[in-house]
């Protein structure tokens, strides 16, 4: 083959397919079509020419094979340090590079692959991340003026962390500084402070501090000990066995605190009308959560939302364990108990789950032991609990002894013929000498305290229902609990919420009731319509919200507003509402907003009304220290990625909106999935001419609580588009290798003698070569424009002579 002059072309380099560079490659892997992220891969030439692949040692343990089917496990040593040759190690494999992509194809039999769910990386080969810390912070500050009398909070959560080598340290806690009519209080509460990691062999998290016990089938209690417990995220989606939504109305901007075990677990602001939290950050489970909605004028209401977890069902031969051994934690209390608690849960067979535990302590003992199964009726569980306490007197001398029992009932099913869902559905009863571990905690701890008696929960029901009525026909919720009390001042307390909500091309409709009443009698029972109307077609335009509110306490009221989003990646939210309370002819408006910037996320808001007025400001984010230095983010989370994109500011982060590559490279990545493989992608279409990203998406299979660094190498400078002539004037050979002044191969010669370079200075020389023979090479000298750094261009078009060598 020759070029239009009649110079042979030299295309040996293309004789086994597109030619490869002998050298260290970062590429993205896939393994059987599946992305398994980036690795280093050194690329060679055998005896005889061929291409050759070889994956370092630490890398080839994440590619998923199955090392003990290997017929030709001579070729892989796990404590070596040379690479291996894939293609040698596993027969009847293939491997595909597409240079243009960086790209290799690796084709390896299902027979010597092991078989798991999709994205599921086990937790040996979790990536334990880097050293680092980070700060997740919410705070905010609420200032209201009720009838004369001032009243301010500020208000500061934390969730801190530390991680070295495969250790995380973390503090969970709260400031609040209240000044008003009970004068200036300041308090800092510490919820949790512990140390933790994983034991992958096990598949359980080691746990050491402040923290709480699983749920499972005892009830949580807080303590400070050392804690081994089963982590099913370790588990792959097939072996894989709840945590509530709250939902409530708010008539003006409202402050939602949720409290949880007595501790404050989430506080933040809503707008007027219906809402929804489903996104609450763990603190171990510890029960049912009070929620708190504190108006803008001072009223308050609160209201239980039962926690439950679904029957305690496991697959066949799938075991779940709990060791606990410390010691209650109550700072209320004069004394706590130490004591040791384990569980136990097996999966027999596909019907039936055993499960079986005790709590020992000097005073107190309580063994526990159930079924659980799985029917066509749908789940049930049944256990009993017999108890053993010594109770101190409080006016006389000597003890109490108490033996009881505690029998629970769960249900669980979907029914599919009419789509209705139970998600929990549960009756529990205990005698009146039953204590559960908490009620021999308080009782013996406040006995020269002062403090009330604990309530002893006699009987409980509780059920949480949904109802899909078909397309057109909206769905329907109830969810709701009755318990009564040993104790003999209480009576009987209950909570329950049921609605039902529609959407048509027009908009949408939610009817809702509630009522609650607390053991000592107070009550108050509540009715809601509201509208929802969008004023435009985009999903950015605002809608319209109306409501109709019935209540026992407050009358009638009704509420119109307008809410909506702003900018390009809606990262500015208002809303503004008008309400009117009939039961008094008492008038009220406000607005809130809030604003996502690529650090932190701001709020405001502001209500006015007879008789008072509040605004309020807030934020909420993130700082992480890493090897790189100090970033700040919008996006919180356990589990996280810092972003190395050095230069390539601007560049957005397309798992977490909102979030860029800041001016020193980095950004941070946010609500990682742990032991699963997680795509996280950037795009380039901010970042400057000059910088080009080698990568835009990598995938990361981090441990729980870990922050790995994620590297996108990027190339900088001018983009170069050169016509390469000889002296002649004619064209170079197409496929000739270019090389830099360094030697390195960068390109080849393309059609019509075009080559691309990225010019990092302003002039510079490249070696072109389509044959071993000096008259087959030659060198090429190019000058960027001046003033080309200050253009804005999307390449630099240039033209060169190529002078031969020979």
């Amino acid at each position: 083959m020759v070029n239009s002059n009649g110079v042979p072309l030299d295309l040996s380099a293309f004789e086994r397919g597109n030619p490869v560079n002998s050298g260290n490659y970062r590429l993205d892997i896939y393994i059987n079509t599946k992305s398994i992220g980036i690795q280093q891969i050194t690329i060679g030439k055998d005896e005889h020419n061929e291409t050759h692949y070889c994956f370092q040692m630490a890398g080839i343990e994440r590619l998923g094979i199955d090392f003990d089917k290997l017929p030709n496990r001579e070729h892989y040593d796990p404590q070596g340090k040379e690479c291996v040759d894939i293609k040698k190690l596993i027969p009847d494999s293939s491997i595909d590079f597409e240079q243009s992509k960086l790209k290799l194809n690796v084709s390896i039999p299902q027979a010597y692959m092991q078989q798991f769910d999709n994205n599921y990386i086990p937790p040996e080969k979790a990536d334990s991340g880097v050293t680092a810390a980070f700060i997740d912070y919410n705070a905010n500050a609420w200032r209201a003026l009720t009838q004369g009398n001032i009243h301010t909070q500020y208000y500061l959560g934390i969730n801190t962390g530390f991680n070295l080598a495969n250790w995380r340290l973390r503090h969970n806690g709260y400031y609040n500084h209240t000044i008003g009519s009970m004068g200036d209080q300041r308090k800092y509460t510490a919820i949790s402070s512990y140390l933790q990691r994983d034991s992958a062999v096990l598949r359980a998290q080691l746990t050491l501090g402040q923290y709480y016990t699983a749920p499972d089938l005892f009830d949580s209690v807080s303590y400070s000990g050392i804690q081994l417990a089963s982590d099913e995220r370790m588990l792959p989606d097939s072996q894989r066995g709840f945590a509530p939504t709250i939902r409530g109305t708010a008539e003006s901007n409202a402050k939602v605190t949720i409290r949880q075990g007595g501790n404050v677990l989430y506080e933040t602001s809503v707008s007027p009308g219906p809402f929804m939290i489903d996104k609450l950050y763990g603190s171990g489970y510890a029960g049912d959560m009070e929620v708190t909605v504190t108006e803008a004028d001072g009223r308050k209401r609160t209201f239980v939302v039962p926690f439950a977890t679904v029957p305690q069902l496991l697959r066949p031969s799938v075991a779940r364990f709990n060791v606990v051994l410390g010691k209650y934690r109550d700072d209320r209390l004069n004394k706590t108990p130490e004591f040791f608690q384990g569980t136990y849960q097996r999966g027999i067979s596909n019907l039936l789950t055993a499960y079986s535990g005790a709590i020992v302590s000097q005073d107190y003992q309580a063994m526990q032991a159930g079924l659980a199964l799985s029917t066509t009726l749908g789940a049930f569980a049944v256990d009993a609990t017999q108890s053993h306490a010594v109770i101190p007197a409080l006016t006389t001398e000597g003890s109490q002894q108490a033996r009881g029992q505690s029998y629970r009932f769960t249900y669980s099913k979907l029914l599919e013929t009419t789509q209705t869902n139970f998600t929990v559905a549960s009756y529990r009863f205990s005698s009146k000498n039953y204590y559960s571990f908490s009620d021999y905690a308080q009782s013996a701890g406040r006995a020269d305290n002062g403090m009330p008696a604990p309530s002893r929960q006699r009987s409980r029901v509780q059920a949480n229902v949904s109802q899909n009525l078909g397309e057109d026909f909206g769905s329907f919720y109830l969810s709701g609990s009755i318990q009564n009390y040993w104790n003999a001042d209480q009576g009987r307390d209950m909570t329950y919420q049921l609605g039902y909500s529609n959407a048509f091309g027009w908009g949408g409709f939610n009817l809702s009731a509630g009522r609650s009443r607390s053991a000592y009698g107070a009550s108050e029972t509540q009715y809601m319509l509201n509208f929802s109307l969008p004023l435009g077609r985009s999903a950015s335009s605002p809608h319209l919200n109306t409501s109709l509110t019935r209540s026992t306490q407050g009358g009638w009221s009704a509420q119109s507003g307008i809410s909506g989003s702003l900018g390009e990646e809606n990262q500015v939210s208002y809303a503004a509402y008008a309400s009117r309370y009939y039961n008094g002819n008492v008038n009220s408006y406000g607005g809130n907003t809030q604003y996502r910037t690529d650090k932190a996320i701001l709020t405001g808001s502001v209500s006015n009304g007879s008789g008072y007025s509040q605004y309020g400001l807030g934020t909420s984010g993130s700082m992480v220290i890493h090897p790189g230095g100090v970033t700040l983010s919008q996006v919180q989370g356990e589990t996280k990625a810092v972003i190395s994109a050095r230069g390539a500011s601007g560049a957005a982060l397309l798992n977490n909106k909102g979030v860029y590559i800041d001016t020193h490279g980095y950004a941070i990545a946010a609500g990682l999935t742990p032991y699963r493989e997680n795509t996280v992608a950037l795009d380039s279409k901010n970042i400057a001419d000059q910088v080009e990203l080698k990568v835009t998406e990598q995938k990361t299979a981090p441990q729980y609580g870990a922050v790995v660094m994620l590297d996108y190498p990027t190339v900088k400078g001018y983009p170069l588009l050169l016509v390469v002539r000889d002296e002649t004037g004619n064209h170079l050979p197409l496929g000739a290798e270019v090389f830099d002044q360094q030697g390195n191969s960068t390109t080849f010669v393309g059609q019509g003698s075009r080559v691309f370079l990225r010019a990092t200075e302003s002039h510079g020389r490249v070696r072109i070569q389509w044959g071993q023979s000096a008259d087959r090479q030659c060198l090429a000298d190019y000058v960027l424009p001046e003033g080309v750094a200050k253009e804005k261009t999307n390449m630099v078009h240039l033209t060169a002579i190529c002078k031969r060598l020979g």
